[in-house]
């Protein structure tokens, strides 16, 4: 039988990390963005969603008609909160920082 003082410690070595292709993983941001905005909205058709990229920062800008406004703010922003978290935290285990943006319309009155 082996004591206790016979045991061995084995470590697993840390495994290499492949290179990141922030160009792929910001393009399947603006894919998962689109595809939960689709799912808020009452035209899913008109929803649009572009980004601009900086060093480590990504700014979508999702474009919908003004019917669709509401439906993706939510009832005091909760709707575009929780897609703001669910955006920040799936970017941020990549290394990115996402922003994600409404449009501003200013009506004539």
């Amino acid at each position: 039988m082996s004591s206790p003082n016979d045991i061995k410690i084995i470590r697993k070595r840390p495994e290499a990390k492949a290179p990141l292709d922030e160009g792929r993983v910001r393009e399947e941001g603006r894919e998962l963005l689109e595809r939960l905005v689709r799912g808020l909205v009452d035209l899913p058709d008109s929803v649009v969603v572009s980004y601009s990229t900086g060093d480590k920062t990504t700014v979508y800008k999702v474009e919908c008609d003004q019917k669709c406004l509401g439906q993706l703010i939510g009832c005091k922003g909760k709707n575009i909160t929780g897609v703001r978290a669910v955006m920040a935290a799936i970017m941020a285990r990549k290394g990115i920082r996402a922003i994600v943006e409404i449009p501003y319309y200013c009506l004539d009155v």
